[in-house]
């Protein structure tokens, strides 16, 4: 497995809404620190959501062109992972096997495929490990 690390787009977005407080905090330091040390890896499913939920029409908290050019920005620093037909598979099995939402078993099945092994989200219980990848919930209290 690799020493890069899985974003998920709750953290994402966390990570750019200042009126989400601690977790805010929280993310725009995972953020910047994957930044740093270029270990960040994300998918254009998260990409996708990303926008379209930060823009969101009534909680927008950055604007479209914004929004743009931080994805703009991420696609030429980050990792990007484009999901091909495997990749659907195994989020479907993961569905049937583990019971994830699909999405959820897209974001996981796109880490295992990359091999990553930690995907940092809210999404899934802290520390779970489901077939060598872990989730890690960085607003955790320790």
């Amino acid at each position: 497995m690799s020493d890069k690390v899985f974003i998920d787009t709750n953290v994402l977005l966390y990570a750019y809404d200042q009126d989400s407080g601690a977790k805010h905090e929280t993310a725009r330091k995972l953020i910047k620190r994957c930044w740093e040390d270029t270990s960040g890896v994300i998918s254009i499913q998260v990409l996708s959501e990303f926008f379209v939920r930060a823009t969101r029409a009534g909680s927008s908290f950055v604007s479209p062109d914004e929004a743009e050019t931080i994805i703009q920005n991420l696609s030429h620093t980050w990792t990007i992972i484009i999901p091909d037909v495997p990749v659907v598979l195994e989020a479907i099995r993961g569905r049937k096997v583990h019971h994830l939402s699909y999405w959820d078993a897209m974001i996981w099945a796109t880490a295992k495929q990359a091999m990553i092994s930690t995907i940092y989200t809210e999404d899934f219980q802290h520390d779970q490990i489901v077939e060598g990848v872990k989730f890690v919930n960085p607003f955790k209290q320790k």
